[in-house]
Order: C-alpha cells, then sequence, then structure tokens
C-alpha cells in the first residue's frame, strides 16, 4: 500500500554518537540513550500514513533498523544534505518530514499534531537553540536543503524567497535536542516515560 507521509530520520553511526557528552557519558551508555530516542521517534510518528525511513550508511544502523523492522536508506552521495536530498527525490508521497534523532520529548500526541500541520502547510519548520532545524517538512516538494550551522535561518531565506507560505513551531517538543551537556543535565531532571528504564 502506497503510504501518502515520508519521514526521513538521518543517524550517522551508532559507533561514537552524541560524541558532545563524551566526557560525562561512556560510549555504550550514549549509545543506549540514541537508540532510545530513535524508537521512540518512531513509534511517535507512526500510523497508517506515515512511512518511516532510517538514513544512514552505518552498518550498525542498519543492522539495527533491520533486527527492528525500520526501513533504511543509504546514500552514494557525499554530505547529509546531499544524502537527504536524493533520499526525498527516490520515494512517492504527497507529504514529508526530515526529523533529527535525539528529540527525546516527542510523543505519539505531538507526532501525530506536526503530521496534521505538515499536511495542510508548504513548510514547517522549527528552530533548536543553536538555529538547527530539528524537525522541517510540510507538503511543498522541496529539491534543495542546507543542514548545518544556522540551518534554520539559511532555510528560511530559501523558502522565503521561494515565497513559500511557512509555519513555524515553537514547541519544546520539536526543538529540544541533548546536543551537549546542559541538554543533558535538563533531560535528566525531565525524563519522559519512554526513557525510565535507561540506565543513565
Amino acid at each position: 500500500m502506497l503510504k501518502n507521509f515520508l519521514i526521513g530520520i538521518p543517524i550517522r553511526n551508532f559507533e561514537n554518537p552524541m560524541s558532545r557528552l563524551e566526557d560525562i557519558l561512556t560510549v555504550e551508555k550514549r549509545v543506549e540513550l540514541s537508540k532510545g530516542m530513535f524508537e521512540n521517534i518512531v513509534k511517535s510518528f507512526k500510523n497508517d500514513d506515515t512511512k518511516i525511513v532510517c538514513i544512514s550508511n552505518d552498518a550498525l544502523v542498519i543492522d539495527y533498523c533491520k533486527n527492528n523492522e525500520i526501513e533504511t536508506f543509504s546514500s552514494n552521495k557525499n554530505g547529509l544534505n546531499s544524502e537527504l536530498e536524493e533520499f526525498l527525490d527516490s520515494y512517492e508521497y504527497k507529504y514529508w518530514t526530515i526529523c533529527h534523532a535525539d528529540l527525546p520529548y516527542l510523543n505519539n500526541f505531538y507526532a501525530q499534531e506536526w503530521i496534521k500541520e505538515c499536511k495542510s502547510s508548504q513548510i514547517v519548520i522549527c528552530s533548536s537553540k543553536d538555529q538547527g532545524t530539528p524537525l522541517l517538512g510540510g507538503n511543498f516538494k522541496i529539491k534543495k536543503l542546507i543542514y548545518g550551522e544556522n540551518s534554520f535561518d539559511k532555510h528560511m531565506k530559501i523558502f522565503l524567497k521561494e515565497n513559500l507560505k511557512i509555519k513555524k513551531s515553537f514547541n519544546k517538543e520539536f526543538s529540544f535536542e541533548i546536543d551537549d551537556e546542559e541538554d543533558f543535565k535538563n533531560f535528566l531532571q525531565n525524563r519522559p516515560r519512554w526513557s525510565k528504564n535507561l540506565k543513565l
């Protein structure tokens, strides 16, 4: 059955994830946390109309997805933006989203609300504290992505130039990423239900 809503979740690797936390978390705990967040995101977005794909060239990630029945996409391109552009160009869909894999507070309610927003908006975008783009999607098929430093501002500039109708979302569930030690400490003080069994 053709699913209308495509969701891509890029993951670099499970060998040394979340490297900015290496001074406070062992690699084993960082891997456990990364897998936990990824699983939660997949479960949150899952419904009858979503096709959820992990974008990675890492053998450990691909094997993990295979064992958990999560589709993967591997690109021959170099660089995240080229990989994501190839991913979006490789599927048929009406609506789409690119989601970072380190959003600990995303849950089913907010994920389904995001899906509704994307179905009714050309572009839906949110910004992280460092001006990144943790969630991006919509019903307008785009050809160019600019992830990296200050990606939120760069994406906005492109979308405004194309006269697209843009909806900005400011929900914590869409924008809070575990990106540094301060984020992790905040996460420990407000742990979501899915993380309660993690030994961090």
